[in-house]
């Protein structure tokens, strides 16, 4: 009901024609420029499976250019038993600054912008996983920028988290393998007094051949908010719905109780997915634009009001 509510705000937004980015003139990929460049330095720090030193390089560089940016970020820590044995994992949540450091993580906050930053391990393979997911991690530090500094209001209302550990070790997400840092901060939420009324997660959003695929058992007001507002920056051919549900790190969320939606790419017939291959060369501006203006304007809306 919260969340449906806020989406009437964001129709009506829609027919006053309100929002900054509604009548900023199409030309350069300048979001899409800039959240390729952050890709391609996460990228230039190498593989970033769970616990090694790659990911703690890009760890440190996302809470570089987030407080740079005037975010304020904590590392959440935790250890899982995993079929490459124990394994240690951290989570990055940020929230805008504002003044009282401390303070930013004593209020609510309305809705969560989400991807994961780990590569998935292989033993005899250097996967970079530039797609999956260093293309979102690149796209959520360029909007955490463009909220930074033209929506301030509407970035205290968010928390920002990179999760650790959303790739399996074994071929596949199962039950025990996979989803580690989704499943471990979804299990923080149920206890608290106010959780999150939304939630969006971003994952292999920069192809060149850009497809967003919702996942079809998306809650009704989330599939909605983002097919409209794809449609609204003229991006609709990108985005449409999967043939069935996705397991990703929306899953953990959804069932905390806080409804998520997974804007993910079409990785189905995909031979790039999961191999070598999935490199810079994948990734286009262009499509981490349209990513990134359906993402903000999906934002704008249900943050109006904030």
């Amino acid at each position: 009901m919260r969340v449906r509510m806020l989406l009437l705000g964001m129709g009506v937004a829609a027919l006053c024609g309100g929002g900054y980015w509604w009548w900023q003139a199409r030309g350069e990929p300048r979001y899409g420029q800039a959240a390729l460049a952050q890709t391609e330095a996460i990228l230039a720090l190498g593989p970033r499976p769970p616990g090694s030193a790659g990911l703690q390089a890009v760890r440190e560089r996302l809470r570089g250019q987030l407080a740079a940016a005037g975010w304020v970020s904590v590392g959440q820590a935790f250890e899982r038993s995993t079929p490459q044995g124990v394994v240690k994992f951290e989570n990055l949540r940020a929230r805008f600054g504002g003044g009282d450091a401390a303070a930013v993580w004593q209020r609510p906050v309305q809705g969560l912008l989400c991807a994961h930053m780990d590569s998935k391990w292989f033993k005899h393979e250097v996967f970079l996983g530039a797609d999956d997911a260093a293309s979102a991690c690149g796209a959520m530090l360029e909007i955490a920028r463009v909220l930074a500094t033209q929506r301030p209001r509407q970035a205290q209302q968010l928390e920002l988290v990179f999760f650790d550990g959303e790739e399996a070790f074994d071929a596949n997400i199962t039950a025990f393998d996979g989803l580690y840092g989704s499943r471990h901060y979804a299990s923080e939420w149920p206890a608290a007094v106010t959780k999150p009324g939304f939630a969006i997660v971003l994952d292999m959003i920069g192809h060149k051949d850009l497809a967003i695929r919702l996942p079809s058992d998306t809650p009704d007001p989330l599939r909605e908010a983002v097919l409209a507002a794809a449609k609204q920056e003229r991006a609709g051919k990108y985005f449409g719905i999967a043939a069935g549900p996705i397991i990703d790190d929306h899953t953990p969320l959804n069932r905390a109780g806080i409804p998520a939606v997974d804007m993910i790419g079409d990785f189905s017939n995909r031979r790039w997915w999961h191999t070598s291959a999935d490199g810079r060369q994948l990734l286009s501006a262009e499509s981490l634009e349209v990513s990134i203006r359906v993402t903000l304007r999906v934002l704008d809306g249900l943050l109006r009001g904030s």
